[in-house]
């Protein structure tokens, strides 16, 4: 059986030498709002002060002046040393369904040497989240989340490639009515990232 496994090539990629499967020792990492930490970069606009988690912009819209700012949403940004190999994120919207997006950067040497980097990028995005907390009109106006039956948390979970670097990005629903008090109310607050990393792991060897 031994001998059968060294001989055997994949059609299409007769140079490939056979492979070992790799166990990971998975350690799984946590990380709460406002994020303070030296391995994490926190880029956003806001300047905070939230009652319920850290807001994302989605995005940075236009001024007037130009068509767009041609500015990246905020984002989270976490390294670790060993690769992170599943990420998950806690929070909720300003304004249901919420979205939340996940860019990576993975290890040296996970690719195949055939592929193409430029084909495939390593991005996730999850929508349909339910959840939201009570936005700052309807606490000033002395509301409660027992009297909203949509309010709570949501969360999503990615598994990725081994990467050294991932960006956490969000959104919530764009509400946009003449009469809203917030009508570009467009966010999700996050307050907890875990990172699960494969202690160890090098990648294809």
């Amino acid at each position: 059986m031994t001998t059968e496994l060294s001989e055997r090539r994949i059609t299409g990629y007769p140079d490939d030498p056979v492979l070992e499967r790799e166990e990971l020792d998975l350690r799984t990492y946590q990380y709460v709002v406002p994020f303070n930490y030296p391995n994490v970069e926190v880029d956003r606009a806001w300047v905070g002060g939230e009652k319920h988690g850290m807001e994302l912009f989605a995005l940075h819209s236009t001024d007037g002046s130009t068509a767009t700012t041609n500015m990246p949403g905020d984002g989270i940004v976490i390294r670790e040393d060993d690769p992170i190999v599943q990420v998950v994120v806690i929070g909720s919207a300003c304004t249901p369904p919420g979205a939340l997006m996940l860019e990576a950067k993975t290890i040296e040497g996970e690719a195949h040497a055939g592929e193409l980097p430029e084909a495939l990028p390593v991005r996730f995005r999850i929508d349909n989240l339910w959840g939201m907390h009570l936005r700052v009109d309807l606490v000033n106006a002395g509301g409660h989340y027992r009297n909203l039956p949509v309010a709570g948390m949501s969360s999503g979970t990615f598994d990725i490639p081994p990467s050294s670097e991932v960006r956490v990005m969000s959104a919530g629903a764009i509400p946009a009515w003449s009469e809203d008090n917030y009508p570009d109310d467009a966010h999700y607050s996050i307050r907890y990232i875990r990172t699960v990393v494969a202690v160890g792991a090098k990648g294809r060897q």
